[in-house]
């Protein structure tokens, strides 16, 4: 398997391989390094000589283009988004893997992965193909979200292309409450540029007003504005969640989630230890950490008494916020709201 780094290197250097197949948690990612390799091995003549195959296309299509004959004497590349070999006739898989064990001397093909989600881990045919792949002199390489640090340090520049000053601490931010994904970050930070003036400082405040948040980050604001007491902003967020159509059960179980962290993380530092030892012992991804460094503020001011008597509520709670026939149809919503009321007491010392 290829590292990034060493992918981006021999694209650069224009050391194309005859196959790549590409695949990751990263959409943005996948689709921007099949474009690169896409540029680099056709440099003019790209209606002649590239290829794009989407999904639905069939392996005879992708066969036939990969090595087709160029008018031009230039190489041909071939970009074939998501094709399903987990699921298709094993017939087919086979040839698939026959094709990319001898591929074309000259040519490129670039099998690439940004919607369909590829297990590398169990999946027996993944496997089989890479091998093949890289028996065939080709390329495997897995593309996977990058880490908050990558992130942050990739947005900070990328707005100071655009002549825009973002710090490191309202790029982690604009992560926390946006998403990891880079399609979505690179969207959010466009509009965030256009919004603002040459040399203007992008802060929190102008994050919150442009960004759109994720229901994770929507659903955290309401459990720490519990903590802080703001009733008035807990239920303006509730109501504005329930009308845009998330489930009163999706909000519970984000919000239980939230005090979980709470939880785990105010036991680790009672323990004596840091918040990057639960990320190790429960399994949370590096680019997660900002989770856990949340949880670690604002649980700050509760006991562990407390704590308990609120993940107690959320799970006294749970059967009726799955309910949507108890209250004159509208059960599990009361249910929540009446949670949130519990838990706003609690958070203000009420046990």
């Amino acid at each position: 398997m290829t590292e990034e780094h060493d992918l981006k290197a021999t694209i650069s250097r224009g050391n194309l391989k005859p196959v790549y197949l590409l695949v990751g948690n990263d959409p943005y990612l996948t689709k921007h390094y099949a474009n690169l390799i896409a540029k680099k091995a056709v440099p003019q003549n790209p209606d002649f000589n590239l290829f794009i195959m989407q999904e639905n296309c069939t392996l005879q299509d992708i066969y036939d283009r990969y090595f087709q004959f160029s008018f031009t004497g230039e190489r041909i590349c071939v970009l074939a988004s998501n094709f399903d070999f987990d699921s298709c006739p094993i017939a087919l898989f086979k040839e698939l893997t026959a094709l990319v064990d001898a591929p074309h001397d000259n040519n490129v093909l670039v099998l690439y992965y940004d919607v369909l989600q590829i297990n590398t881990k169990k999946s027996d045919r993944f496997k089989k193909l890479a091998k093949a792949v890289e028996k065939g002199g080709g390329v495997v390489c897995e593309l996977n979200h990058k880490t908050e640090s990558e992130l942050s340090k990739l947005l900070c520049s990328s707005a100071a292309k655009r002549l825009r000053k973002l710090d490191a601490n309202t790029a982690k931010y604009m992560i926390s409450v946006c998403s990891n994904d880079l399609n979505i970050l690179i969207n959010e930070l466009e509009k965030l540029c256009n919004y603002t003036k040459d040399d203007e400082i992008i802060n929190y405040v102008t994050v919150d007003k442009i960004c759109v948040k994720t229901v994770e980050a929507s659903v955290y604001d309401i459990s720490r504005y519990m903590l802080m007491g703001k009733a008035e902003k807990v239920y303006y967020s509730l109501n504005s969640l329930l009308a845009s159509g998330i489930s009163p059960a999706e909000i519970h179980a984000l919000i239980s989630s939230a005090y979980v962290d709470i939880f785990r993380v105010k036991a680790a530092i009672d323990a004596g230890k840091k918040p990057e030892s639960i990320a190790a012992d429960f399994g949370y991804p590096a680019n997660r950490m900002f989770v856990l460094n949340n949880a670690a503020r604002d649980g700050r001011k509760l006991s562990q008494n407390q704590i308990s008597a609120i993940l107690d509520e959320i799970l006294k709670t749970d059967a009726a916020v799955k309910s949507s026939t108890k209250i004159s149809g509208n059960g599990a919503a009361i249910a929540l709201e009446t949670l949130i009321a519990k838990i706003l007491k609690i958070a203000a010392g009420g046990l």
